[in-house]
């Protein structure tokens, strides 16, 4: 088969890749590892890279899943399931993060619930993992064995790292009044997080292990494919 779509979407991936550990190491870099919300300003680094590399990213990563699960439907065997269960989890993710996370976070902060903000972080901290295990199952059904055996630890230290390094801050969440231009009140979160900190060093150091054999499972998939052609 030629595989010239899932050739395609493989490469898709790759960039999207990229721009998340441009986004992930250039916010580190800009804060020092720190994560505090004051920092985090309307022209600062991370909300720079994240405005304008994320949707891309994003956008990337929905064009990919959606042409590998098209070109699925004329295979058999594994890779069938897989690619379906992979769009599946994708388009759950978007439906946890628009449709449970910002309407129950932005109760929070409208009425001035921490417990709501909280609530809404761990939803779109849980959902995560469904975005994380995408890439494993996008691509296991025509990766060969030595990709294979890349993807599932790749997968297993991506979601262990990256969810409790988003997990565990939010216990500490808090929330402070803050006035809008009509004088209403609102909420603003405030949260303090050292990466350089334990556990958080070592969660990060897991997180971007996991994302790096991912990249490198995908980009030997990449050539391997286009080998065959």
């Amino acid at each position: 088969m030629n595989f010239s779509r899932t050739r395609l979407a493989i490469l898709l991936m790759i960039i999207c890749m990229i721009l998340s550990l441009v986004i992930g190491i250039g916010s580190l870099i800009s804060t020092g590892a720190q994560l505090k919300s004051e920092l985090i300003t309307a022209f600062s680094a991370p909300t720079l890279l994240i405005t304008f590399l994320d949707p891309i990213a994003m956008a990337l990563e929905f064009i990919a899943v959606i042409l590998v699960f098209a070109e699925s439907r004329r295979m058999g065997g594994l890779h069938r399931p897989l690619a379906s269960l992979a769009l599946g989890f994708l388009i759950a993710w978007l439906i946890l993060n628009f449709g449970a996370f910002l309407p129950t976070s932005f109760m929070g902060l409208l009425t001035g619930s921490v417990e709501a903000v909280r609530l809404g972080l761990i939803i779109k901290s849980s959902a995560a993992i469904l975005q994380y295990l995408t890439p494993l199952f996008l691509i296991y059904g025509v990766a060969e064995p030595l990709e294979r055996r890349i993807l599932i630890p790749a997968s297993t230290l991506t979601v262990a790292g990256n969810f409790l390094l988003t997990f565990l801050p939010i216990w500490s969440v808090k929330i402070v009044p803050t006035s809008l231009v009509d004088g209403a009140r609102m909420y603003r979160p405030l949260i303090e997080v050292n990466y350089l900190s334990q556990p958080y060093l070592t969660l990060l150091i897991v997180g971007y292990l996991g994302g790096i054999l991912y990249l490198t499972a995908y980009i030997s998939t990449y050539l391997k494919l286009r080998s065959r052609q």
